[in-house]
């Protein structure tokens, strides 16, 4: 009997109902775009590739998707002694505060994706690109903790949380590639390079699981 892969059962279910499209974005995370890394077994690659190019993903392709994307979680930094899969609230404070968002561990499920969302992708976060969305969640200074989530959102007079337009969030982060790579490199330890190595997946994979359930919500 096939053994079942623990994962978030929330998500399985939010994958499950999502468009072919916003699950290869999420395969491509992991597998660095078909690349493989060093913590993902060939196996699980292999399968989970195979099912993009069938463009029919089965229950335990998702499970194991989502085992290995909740197992990055657990090599971030507030997780480094974690055994476990990282549950996907765990993760989406995580990702809230390494962005610095304000009141992360007060704050909804829903306001945290919302602003993770419109703070990197402005008000352009439907119809931006998989790559640009991908090349702004690993920004250097976005995986290393530089990123002011606050500066990347409006507030409308409702208090409503709104995005930049897009020329404005496409400002924000020309500047941010122009921010010199090896300052922030030299800023870090050892232990925090790792850890934003492991924030390269984490962050798309946060962003875009609540840019699905965003679209849904909108659907």
């Amino acid at each position: 009997m096939q053994k079942i892969v623990k994962c978030d059962a929330v998500l399985l279910e939010v994958l499950q109902h999502s468009n072919i499209e916003d699950i290869d974005f999420l395969v491509d995370v992991l597998t660095d775009d078909g690349a493989g890394r060093v913590a993902l077994s060939s196996s699980i690659k292999d399968l989970l590739l195979d099912q993009k190019a069938e463009k029919n993903y089965s229950e335990d392709g998702l499970r194991n998707l989502l085992h290995e994307l909740q197992e990055y979680g657990g090599h971030s930094a507030m997780n480094l002694l974690r055994k476990e899969p990282v549950s996907y609230d765990e993760l989406l404070t995580d990702v809230h505060k390494k962005l610095n968002g304000k009141d992360s561990k007060t704050k909804s499920s829903w306001q945290k994706e919302r602003e993770i969302v419109l703070s990197l992708f402005g008000e352009n976060w439907q119809k931006m690109t998989d790559h640009e969305r991908w090349a702004r969640c690993t920004e250097a200074k976005v995986v290393s903790g530089f990123f002011d989530m606050q500066e990347n959102l409006n507030v409308d007079e409702k208090g409503i949380v709104l995005g930049l337009s897009a020329a404005a969030s496409a400002a924000t982060f020309l500047a941010l590639r122009m921010f010199p790579p090896a300052a922030v490199v030299s800023a870090l330890s050892l232990a925090f390079q790792s850890a934003s190595q492991a924030y390269r997946v984490t962050i798309p994979f946060i962003a875009q699981v609540a840019r699905i359930k965003m679209l849904a919500v909108k659907a």
